[in-house]
C-alpha cells in the first residue's frame, strides 16, 4: 500500500516572465502605479484577459531595483501541493535555501497549513534585502478552497522584506475587505490597465505602422482600451492591406472574436499553421515532442516558430524549446473547434493524455483523458497511480478525478469495478470498505451466469482488494489468509500485477501484528527474497518488518530496521511506511526504557494521518494508556483507553483490534482492583495465547496459582516476549521454588539477550522481585535499568520523599538506610539488633509508607533520595552509628 510519490516538477518556463512581445508598449504612468503599490506588502492586479496584466508587470520587473522572483501558474496548480512546490521554488530564485522545511511537509497529506507556517517561519528568520514575488493567473487555482484558504493565509502574514504582486482575471477569492481595511491591500483594476488613445495609437503603430489614421482612430475607440482588441485590429487590419479585396468584420462579443479569428486573422495562413495552432491551443504549454504528438507533423516546432514569427499569438517562452499560445486566442480557437467537431477535439485531448502520461506528468494526463471523454483511461491511470499520488500529497487529484468517473463506468466491468474500489483506499475509507464488500457479493453471485467464468488473475485482484479491507477492518489475521490465497493463484505473475505486487506486505503485515516476526522462519526469508524483485514494495516491507520486530520482542533490531528507513519515509511521505516505522520506534523505545521518547513519538502519531494504516493509530493509543498505567496514573490511563475504545469501535473493529483493546483493558481492570471486570474482558481476547495469559494473571492475583499454572501449561508462545512474559508468570504460579528459579532464569536469559524490560517492569513489582532472585544471571546495568523502569516516578516520589521519611520511625530509617547494601535480611538485623520476623516487620510497614512492592524498589528510592540533605534524624542518627559506618565500607 506504499509506494514511492510521483516526483513534482516545476517548468522553468514558470519561473521566468514571459518575453516582450512584437508591438508591446512600454507604459510609464502604470509604472508608477506599481512603484507605489508595491510599498504594500500585497498587491492584486485584476482584469480581463488580453488587457496587458502580463506585459505591464514583465516589462516593469525587468527594471524594477527589487529583487524579483515570478511564478505563472497553470491548472495543474489547483493541487496545494503543485501550487506551494512552485511558489518555494520561485522564493529560491531571490532568497536561495528558504522553504526546505516546508517543501519536506508537502508530501504529508493534508498539512497544507503547516506548509504555509514552516514557509513563513522561514521566510521571518532571517533579514533579507526587499523583494518581490509576482504569481500570475490567481484565476486558475482558487476556485478549489484548500488552495485558496492556504494562499489567503500567506498573504495576511508576508515578512516586512517581501511583496507580493497577484494577477487574475477576476476577483480574487481573499479576504479582500479585510486587508483594505487594515490597510495591507493595493490594487489595479481594468480602469488603470485601460489603454489610453495615445497608448493604443502606439501599438497600432507598432504592430500596423501603414494604418490609416481614421480606421486607427476607429480601432482604438472599438477596443475601449482593451489590448487584446487593439492588437486583433492591427493584426486584422495588417492581414486586410496585405488582400485589399478582403471583407472585414468588427468582431465585439466572443462569438465575433471566433469569426474574426477564423475569417480575418487565419484566412489565407498556410493550412498547416492553422491546424498545428488549433491543436496545440487545448494545452497551456507546448513543446516541440508534445505538438508532434498532437498534429502528427514532425515539423510542428518549426511551424511554431513561425507562427511566432507571424505574430500569431504563439509566444516564445524562457525555457527552450516550448511555446504557448496567447490564452484568449487559444479560446476562441478551442470554442470554434468544439462547435465544428467536437469528436476531434476529443481525439486530441487523448493525444495530449496519453503524452502527458508517458512524460510522468499524471495530473495533466488525468485532466485530459477526462476532457478527451475516455473516464475509463483516467481511472486506469489514476490506479495505478493511486499510491504514488497519495503519498506525494495529492489526495485531491485522486478525489477530484473519481469525482469525474460515471458511475456507469466505474461499474462496467470486473476490471473497472477493481480498480474503482482500489482508488478509495487512500481516500475515502468507509466507501473503499462498501465497494469492495459490493465487489465480492458481485463476485460470488453465481445466479448471474456471466459471473461464473472469472479468471483466477481477477479473482486474485478481489483476494488482495479483500485482504487490504479485512487489515483495515482490524482482521489482520484474515487478512494475511486472502493475500496468500491471492498470491498462490497469481503464482510468478505477482510481481507484474497493480494489485498482486502488494499481496506479500499484506502478509508480512498479519505476522508482524500477529506478534510471530522472526526472520530466521522460512516464510519471512522467503518474502525478503520475492520482494527483491520490486524495490519499491522491499521498502514498505521493511517498515512492517521494524513493526513485527518491536511487538515480538525485539526492540533493539527494530529501531535498527526502523534507522534504516527513516530518512526516506521522512523525505518522501510514504504515509503507511511512515506510520508503521513511528510506532515501532515507540513501542521499541518503550521496552528499552526510553520513555520520554516513547511519549513523544506516540503521542505525535496519535495526532498525525496514518492513512488506512489505522492499526498504528489503535496500537499507538492503547501504548500511551498502558504508559500511563506503568507511571502510576490510572485516572489518566483509563481516560485514554476510553478514547482508544472510542476510536476502535468508529475505525476497526475487526478481531484483532478488539484483542489489543481486551488485552489493555484486562491490565487497567486488574490494577484497578476489579478481577471481576478484568475477567470480563480477558474473555473477549481471542487470541490462544494472550487469552490464556489474560485468565492466568487474574486467578494468581486471586490466589488461585494451581489453576493458573495448569492453564499456562497449555499455551504455546510466539515470540521472545510472549517467552518470557509466560516464564515469569509460571515462576509466580508454581510452588517449587526450584522451578519458580528455573523458570526465571530462562526469563532473565531471554530478556537480557533481546533488551527487553517494560515487558517485565509492566508487569508490576513482583515481576521484578521474581527477577531479582536471578540477579547473578542478568549484567547490571540491565538490572538497574529494569529497577528505574519498574519505577518511573521515582524521582517525584524521592522529592516528595522528607515528609514520608518524617512519618518513619527511627528504626525504620535504619532499615531503608541499609536496604541499598548486599546485606542479606538476616545481615541487616544483625546490623541493627534486631530479629529477623521484627526486621520483616518494618519492611511491611516501610513499604506501605513509601508505596513500594519490594526491597528493589525501596532501595532505588532510597539511593535517589540520598542526594538529598537529610535533617538531624536523619538516618544517620541511627542508635549505631559507628557499626553502621564500618558495615557499609
Amino acid at each position: 500500500m506504499d509506494s514511492d510519490p510521483v516526483a513534482t516538477t516545476i517548468s522553468r518556463a514558470k519561473l521566468q516572465p514571459p518575453a516582450l512581445t512584437n508591438g508591446f508598449v512600454r507604459r510609464q504612468r502604470l509604472h508608477v502605479l506599481i512603484d507605489e503599490a508595491v510599498t504594500g506588502p500585497l498587491t492584486l492586479v485584476i482584469a480581463p484577459a488580453g488587457s496587458g496584466k502580463t506585459s505591464l508587470l514583465s516589462s516593469w520587473a525587468a527594471e524594477h531595483s527589487r529583487s524579483t522572483a515570478w511564478l505563472s501558474l497553470d491548472t495543474a496548480d489547483r493541487d496545494p501541493v503543485q501550487l506551494w512546490t512552485g511558489v518555494i521554488a520561485a522564493l529560491d530564485s531571490i532568497a536561495p535555501g528558504y522553504g526546505s522545511g516546508a517543501l519536506a511537509l508537502l508530501r504529508h497529506p493534508g498539512e497544507h497549513f503547516e506548509v504555509v507556517q514552516d514557509l513563513l517561519n522561514e521566510l521571518y528568520g532571517e533579514d533579507h534585502e526587499p523583494a518581490v514575488l509576482v504569481i500570475e493567473d490567481v484565476h486558475l487555482v482558487d476556485d478549489t478552497r484548500e488552495t485558496a484558504e492556504s494562499l489567503a493565509a500567506f498573504v495576511q502574514a508576508l515578512p516586512p522584506w517581501l511583496r507580493v504582486v497577484l494577477t487574475s482575471r477576476r476577483k480574487a477569492r481573499l479576504p479582500v475587505d479585510r486587508l483594505r481595511v487594515r490597510g495591507q491591500l493595493r490594487e489595479l483594476h481594468f480602469a488603470e490597465l485601460r489603454f489610453s488613445h495615445g497608448e493604443a495609437k502606439d501599438m497600432l503603430t507598432k504592430i500596423a505602422p501603414a494604418m490609416p489614421e481614421e480606421e486607427m482612430a476607429s480601432a482604438v475607440r472599438r477596443a475601449g482600451g482593451w489590448a487584446a482588441s487593439i492588437r486583433l485590429a492591427a493584426l486584422a487590419w495588417r492581414e486586410g492591406a496585405a488582400r485589399p479585396d478582403a471583407q472585414q468584420d468588427e468582431p465585439y462579443d466572443f462569438l465575433m472574436h471566433v469569426d474574426y479569428l477564423w475569417h480575418e486573422l487565419l484566412e489565407g495562413e498556410d493550412p498547416e499553421l492553422v491546424q498545428t495552432l488549433v491543436a496545440v491551443s487545448i494545452v497551456e504549454r507546448v513543446n516541440a515532442s508534445l505538438a508532434t504528438a498532437l498534429t502528427g507533423r514532425d515539423n510542428a516546432a518549426a511551424i511554431l516558430a513561425r507562427a511566432e514569427a507571424h505574430g500569431q499569438f504563439v509566444t516564445r517562452l524562457s525555457s527552450p524549446g516550448w511555446y504557448a499560445v496567447h490564452r484568449l486566442v487559444a479560446d476562441l480557437l478551442t470554442a470554434e473547434l468544439e462547435g465544428r467537431s467536437p469528436e476531434r477535439l476529443h481525439e486530441l485531448h487523448r493525444l495530449a493524455g496519453r503524452w502527458f502520461e508517458q512524460h510522468d506528468e499524471i495530473s495533466m494526463a488525468l485532466t485530459h483523458w477526462l476532457k478527451g471523454d475516455r473516464p475509463r483511461e483516467a481511472l486506469r491511470l489514476i490506479a495505478d497511480q493511486n499510491a504514488a499520488l497519495y503519498d506525494s500529497g495529492r489526495e485531491s487529484v485522486i478525489a477530484g478525478t473519481l469525482a469525474q468517473i460515471p458511475i456507469e463506468i466505474a461499474t462496467a466491468d470486473l476490471t473497472s469495478m477493481t480498480r474503482y474500489a482500489w482508488c478509495h483506499l487512500l481516500v475515502d475509507r468507509r466507501k473503499f470498505l462498501t465497494l469492495v464488500d459490493q465487489l465480492i457479493q458481485w463476485a460470488e453471485d453465481a445466479s448471474d451466469p456471466s459471473r461464473r467464468d472469472i479468471s483466477e488473475i481477477e479473482r486474485s485482484r478481489i483476494d488482495i482488494l479483500a485482504a487490504i479491507a479485512h487489515t483495515v477492518r482490524g482482521d489482520w489475521l484474515r487478512g494475511g489468509q486472502e493475500a496468500r490465497h491471492a498470491l498462490s493463484e497469481l503464482g510468478p505473475r505477482w510481481p507484474q500485477d497493480g494489485l498482486g505486487r502488494f499481496g506479500w506486505n499484506m502478509v508480512a503485515r498479519e505476522i508482524a501484528l500477529s506478534e510471530r516476526w522472526d526472520d530466521s522462519v522460512a516464510e519471512v526469508r522467503e518474502m525478503m527474497q520475492l520482494l527483491s524483485l520490486d524495490p519499491e514494495r522491499r521498502v514498505a516491507f521493511e517498515a512492517t518488518r521494524a513493526l513485527g520486530e518491536a511487538l515480538s520482542g525485539h526492540p533493539v533490531d527494530a529501531l535498527r530496521v526502523s534507522a534504516g528507513i527513516r530518512r526516506l519515509s521522512d523525505s518522501n511521505n510514504m504515509t503507511i511506511l511512515r506510520a508503521e516505522s513511528s510506532i515501532a520506534d515507540a513501542v521499541a523505545s518503550r521496552e528499552l526504557g526510553d520513555r520520554s521518547r516513547a511519549i513523544r513519538l506516540l503521542q505525535e502519531l496519535d495526532e498525525t494521518a496514518v492513512g488506512p494504516a489505522e492499526y498504528t493509530k489503535l496500537l499507538a493509543k492503547i501504548e500511551l494508556s498502558l504508559a500511563n498505567l506503568d507511571a502510576g496514573d490510572l485516572d489518566r490511563a483509563w481516560a485514554l483507553f476510553d478514547d482508544a475504545e472510542d476510536f476502535m469501535h468508529n475505525r476497526l473493529d475487526g478481531p484483532g483490534a478488539h484483542d489489543w483493546l481486551a488485552r489493555a483493558g484486562s491490565l487497567l481492570a486488574l490494577a484497578s482492583g476489579d478481577a471481576e471486570q478484568a475477567s470480563t474482558w480477558a474473555e473477549r481476547i481471542g487470541d490462544p495465547f494472550w487469552a490464556g495469559y489474560s485468565s492466568a494473571r487474574i486467578l494468581i492475583a486471586s490466589g488461585e496459582r494451581a489453576q493458573a499454572a495448569r492453564l499456562l501449561g497449555e499455551l504455546s508462545p510466539r515470540c521472545v516476549r510472549h517467552s518470557v512474559l509466560h516464564r515469569l508468570l509460571l515462576a509466580r504460579a508454581t510452588t517449587s521454588s526450584e522451578e519458580s528459579l528455573e523458570h526465571v532464569v530462562a526469563a532473565v536469559e531471554l530478556a537480557t539477550q533481546n533488551g527487553l524490560l517494560q515487558t517485565i517492569a509492566s508487569e508490576g513489582p513482583q515481576a521484578v522481585a521474581l527477577i531479582e532472585r536471578a540477579a547473578w544471571r542478568a549484567p547490571r546495568t540491565w538490572l538497574n535499568r529494569l529497577r528505574r523502569a519498574a519505577t518511573p516516578d521515582l524521582e517525584q516520589r524521592a522529592r516528595d520523599m522528607p515528609g514520608l521519611v518524617e512519618s518513619l520511625t527511627e528504626r525504620e530509617r535504619d532499615v531503608l538506610r541499609l536496604l541499598p547494601s548486599r546485606l542479606t535480611l538476616r545481615e541487616i538485623a544483625d546490623e541493627l539488633y534486631i530479629s529477623v520476623n521484627t526486621l520483616k516487620f518494618h519492611l511491611k510497614v516501610i513499604y506501605r509508607k513509601l508505596g513500594c512492592g519490594s526491597r528493589a524498589e525501596a532501595a532505588d528510592l532510597a539511593r535517589t533520595f540520598g542526594r538529598i540533605k537529610w535533617s538531624d534524624r536523619s538516618l544517620t542518627g541511627s542508635a549505631h552509628p559507628q557499626s553502621l559506618s564500618t558495615r557499609r565500607l
